[in-house]
């Protein structure tokens, strides 16, 4: 009987210290070294979000009620939150206890961050929205002259600082990281913009003088200046703008200073310039890169897309097209002679391309009494013909609705150098090129979609 107690008394006292030494790991285990995540999703997307950056990755599942929290190992710096859907910027340091919500109706509006480390997170939440609501559509930013462009900009540039200066970040490295990033966001779109002008003696005095003062800061002999990817990003806009007006100074850094892994980011830089988006300047950037290439393979590559987007100017004879529709039936180009063909390049998968699938609809209806017919040409996998059928149903698509043999290599694709979309194009009554590419049916300026006003002027001055 004495034993009976004597042991029960022994297994109370040890079960008693097994639970004091788990509570006691447990609250004073040192989080420092790690970041603690928690939060809500409202309306998910999936049973799990992602946390990457680098070459780490983690997925997080979601319980029933969309919430979420675990505890990272992982190095201060910048990663995303990915819902396999949308994802949003962060940056990350051990010690940080974040917890976040979001609706995913509206993701970006509505993400926030509470607890330690929300002032840089929320910062970069907000300054994410800031740059949507001041991004300038494609057709508004070719039409702005190099003043307009460098005022708004510069505007947009002061009110970034201003943002972050307001955003009550103690963390003094973040800010001047944040600051260098604007910087050089700032002069890549600057340079992208005016660097013509600017290398050439056609620069306005005061975009100059403005960009001389901003670049008297960067050392261009240190390489290892341009190891980020913004800085490499300007770094390839600036000397790739310099190269082509045959600017001494840049034609120095290209052969002197900058690593044989940077020059190769320059060369891709200067092949984007063999575009339908660069129609003005393509001349140049073709005899820039003659120059600087001596690989026979790639000097051909170049060569032959050059001579491809020159053949595809206005007036030429557009390449043909023979697509079956969704009843199989055979579609050509050549059976809408004595109408205006407006054609959008477009796939299920394509978000852009779904965007502006409203004011396709109101262009078509606008337009419908009229000489033009609209036809919608999908480069899905022929695979997923299903999938674009029922997409057809689903958004109650009019116009032609066709789909193209071999998705991206299909030879339409192929003959008009498509290597994006949405992507419109816009042939005469007797099938010759209007446009390559056409401006789209609505145009995005400051966070909104509206009805574009150009491609119905074009439309009315060929019907």
């Amino acid at each position: 009987m004495i034993q009976k107690i004597y042991f029960k008394n022994i297994l109370t006292i040890l079960t008693t210290l097994t639970l004091t030494y788990s509570l006691n790991t447990i609250y004073s285990q040192d989080f420092s070294k790690y970041v603690r995540i928690s939060g809500k999703i409202t309306n998910p997307n999936g049973e799990k979000i992602l946390i990457r950056g680098g070459n780490y990755k983690k997925e997080i599942k979601l319980n029933s009620q969309g919430e979420f929290s675990d505890t990272l190992n992982i190095k201060t710096g910048d990663y995303s939150f990915y819902d396999f859907k949308e994802s949003t910027s962060m940056y990350l340091e051990p010690g940080y206890n974040l917890n976040i919500t979001v609706n995913t109706k509206e993701f970006d509006e509505t993400i926030k961050y509470s607890g330690i480390g929300e002032d840089p997170n929320n910062f970069l939440a907000n300054y994410y929205i800031f740059n949507e609501q001041n991004s300038i559509d494609y057709s508004s930013y070719q039409k702005m002259s190099d003043k307009e462009f460098f005022e708004q900009e510069k505007e947009i540039f002061e009110n970034s600082i201003l943002l972050l200066n307001r955003s009550l970040i103690s963390n003094r490295g973040f800010i001047e990281k944040q600051k260098e990033i604007i910087l050089f966001d700032h002069l890549r779109k600057m340079i992208n913009k005016v660097g013509d002008n600017y290398f050439s003696a056609n620069s306005n005095i005061n975009i100059k003088q403005y960009l001389d003062k901003k670049l008297e800061f960067i050392n261009f002999n240190d390489s290892n200046l341009f190891e980020s990817q913004l800085s490499r990003n300007f770094l390839n806009s600036f000397l790739s703008a310099g190269l082509v007006a045959n600017n001494t100074s840049c034609i120095n850094i290209y052969n002197e200073v900058i690593t044989e892994k940077q020059k190769k980011g320059i060369i891709r830089s200067l092949k984007r310039g063999i575009s339908f988006y660069n129609l003005d300047h393509l001349d140049d950037y073709y005899s820039c890169l003659i120059k600087l290439i001596d690989d026979e393979k790639t000097l051909l590559t170049i060569k032959t897309k050059y001579k491809r987007i020159k053949s595809l100017e206005k007036g030429n004879i557009s390449p043909l097209f023979n697509y079956a529709d969704t009843s199989g039936n055979s579609i050509s180009l050549e059976s809408f002679r004595d109408k205006l063909v407006y054609i959008d390049v477009w796939a299920t998968w394509c978000g852009p391309c779904k965007e502006q699938i409203p004011y396709l609809k109101k262009l078509e209806e606008k337009y419908r009494t009229k000489d033009i017919v609209f036809v919608s040409m999908s480069i899905d996998d022929p695979k997923d013909a299903i999938k674009w059928k029922k997409m057809i149903i689903d958004k109650e698509l009019k116009g032609i609705q066709i789909m193209a043999d071999k998705a991206w290599k299909s030879s339409f694709v192929l003959d008009y150098v498509i290597e994006g979309i949405p992507r419109f194009i816009l042939i005469d009554k007797k099938g010759n090129i209007i446009s390559s590419n056409a401006p789209r049916p609505a145009t995005f300026n400051k966070g909104n979609y509206l009805l574009n006003e150009e491609i119905q002027t074009i439309f009315d001055e060929n019907l």
